[in-house]
């Protein structure tokens, strides 16, 4: 049983990948490609390359536009440069380590976020805690399963009637969360865990029905792993 689950956990890696859309090299196909990046809105002299603007909100807001369009190397200099500009709010500095992390995993896979991730999920920021949890199932080791657990439930996860939804378009969908949150539960394998990861994904499948979706492969695994009632 351990050796499927650890195969089992490759498998949800691989699953997760798809979900954030993230891989090597931040391509894809259909993916809308912009020249450099998108200039930056802002107040007074602000050049649009990050030179000369100042204004946190505007550089934020900026990087998240930029994000959105798949622009993720002009993102993260502009989620760096606001984290360089001294008496940032605390607000700004969580949202521009989420930005990062989200841009990195995009740019780089899940891994090159993990810093950024573990910052803004410091800071209590949904997103980075769903980053950070995906990067630690990634990672496959029990330790980090734990820890993505517990950054789940934070997220307020655990909670079947929850439903979660991003604020930025990263690319997890209510459904997914709590189905990686079910594959957790399945992988930990303690006392009720079976019960807690058939609720979970049973939530997910009622959302997500589809049958070549990030949720149905989940399903398909914990199926096979030997998960009932499902």
């Amino acid at each position: 049983m351990w050796n499927k689950k650890v195969v089992s956990l490759f498998l949800l890696a691989i699953i997760f990948i798809a979900v954030g859309g993230c891989g090597g090299g931040g391509g894809g196909s259909g993916r809308y490609t912009l020249p450099g990046e998108i200039p930056t809105p802002g107040t007074g002299t602000g050049t649009g390359t990050g030179t000369g603007e100042t204004n946190p909100d505007a550089l934020i807001a900026s990087a998240w536009e930029d994000f959105k369009y798949g622009a993720y190397s002009s993102a993260i200099s502009k989620f760096n440069q606001v984290l360089s500009i001294p008496g940032i709010t605390e607000t700004q500095r969580v949202d521009s380590y989420n930005g990062l992390g989200w841009s990195q995993a995009k740019s780089g896979g899940m891994e090159a976020g993990y810093s950024a991730f573990s910052q803004a999920s410091t800071g209590g920021n949904a997103e980075g805690k769903i980053g950070l949890a995906a990067t630690l199932v990634q990672r496959g080791q029990r330790p980090g399963l734990l820890q993505a657990i517990q950054a789940l439930t934070e997220v307020g996860l655990s909670n079947t009637s929850y439903r979660y939804q991003s604020t930025h378009p990263i690319g997890v969908s209510n459904a997914e969360a709590h189905a990686m949150l079910a594959f957790c539960y399945f992988w930990r394998g303690q006392a009720g865990d079976d019960a807690l990861a058939r609720n979970q994904i049973n939530v997910a499948r009622t959302e997500d029905g589809s049958a070549d979706s990030s949720v149905a492969q989940i399903y398909k695994t914990l199926k096979d792993m030997g998960l009932t009632g499902i």
